[in-house]
């Protein structure tokens, strides 16, 4: 059998007396979209950091595609593509140059960089912008340079930190596109806040404190939380909300249009849970429904203690 292309055990990252990993165990052995999730706080950029390579940890073991980040990662940063939140690419140089700048770092032949550069540049729109600079491009095209440009060596891991945050949500959905495009060829690693795209990923890390709380798919996590969903519908959702607050095992009570969504933990029985919601007092609801465990429940039940 082929080794894991990413291997921790207690991993941890200290920043002087802080402990921003407090011992990461991850094993992840096939290509796929690998999302992070996690409160502020939790230790997510950290973690892509390390797994890029761009920081120093300890462990009692640490390999990603085969390399110690214990040791040298100089040729393991030959494989991996490393997207950080902020904008990072030169803004003087034109997009064309940016590609060409980071080919010439991994010293690709120039026949390869057009063939590279030609199909990203089709695939992320930028074909016509070629030659503006990147500080002129739009924050959703300066992310899709900034991934076209960590996708331009071919990457066998590709670690992207919050990439779609603050575009425009044909930007997001794009730039989303590639991701899966990329995981073809390549271990995608990635963190997100937005919920759609935490459900889309093939495997999901939940970290919070530094350690990971949770990991499976987003199945194996909706199936594992002790939580349950409902709507409640009335006219006056701001009373049925919080009316609904009142009962003990509801986690979370939130007025959305004509109904109230409302998170209970700790499973009930699903007659009582009905029950007490169509008779709160001084909140006339209507109508009471049970709904699938979606992935903004389930992250919040894992957030609790």
């Amino acid at each position: 059998m082929s080794a894991p292309l990413i291997r921790l055990r207690r991993l941890e990252k200290r920043y002087g007396r802080r402990r921003a990993l407090a011992g990461i165990d991850l094993t992840i052995d096939e290509r796929q979209i690998v999302g992070v999730v996690g409160p502020d706080g939790a230790g997510k950029t950290t973690l892509l950091r390390a797994l890029a390579g761009l920081l120093v940890v300890d462990a009692e073991e640490a390999t990603v595609l085969g390399t110690d980040l214990r040791g040298d990662v100089t040729e393991l940063k030959a494989h991996i593509g490393y997207v950080p939140q902020s904008f990072s690419l030169h803004r003087d140089l034109t997009v064309d140059e940016n590609l060409r700048f980071t080919a010439r770092l991994h010293r690709l032949a120039e026949a390869e960089f057009v063939r590279r550069k030609t199909e990203l540049l089709a695939r992320t729109g930028l074909a016509p912008f070629a030659d503006r600079t990147a500080g002129q491009l739009s924050g959703g095209m300066k992310q899709k340079l900034a991934i076209a440009n960590a996708l331009v060596a071919a990457p066998a891991l590709l670690v992207l930190d919050e990439p779609t945050a603050g575009v425009d949500v044909v930007a997001r959905a794009e730039i989303w596109t590639m991701l899966v495009q990329a995981r073809t060829d390549a271990l995608v690693v990635l963190s997100t806040s937005y919920l759609d795209e935490a459900a889309a990923c093939d495997r999901l890390i939940y970290l919070e404190a530094g350690r990971v709380r949770a990991a499976g798919t987003p199945a194996e996590l909706r199936a594992a939380v002790s939580s349950a969903l409902y709507r409640a519908w009335g006219d006056d959702v701001r009373a049925i909300a919080r009316a609904a607050r009142a009962l003990p095992y509801v986690q979370a009570a939130r007025a959305t249009g004509r109904f109230v969504r409302v998170e209970v933990h700790g499973a009930p029985e699903p007659a009582r849970v009905l029950r007490d919601l169509e008779a709160l007092p001084g909140a006339a609801v209507r109508l009471v429904e049970p709904l699938p465990v979606d992935m903004e429940s389930t992250l919040l039940a894992l957030s609790s203690p």
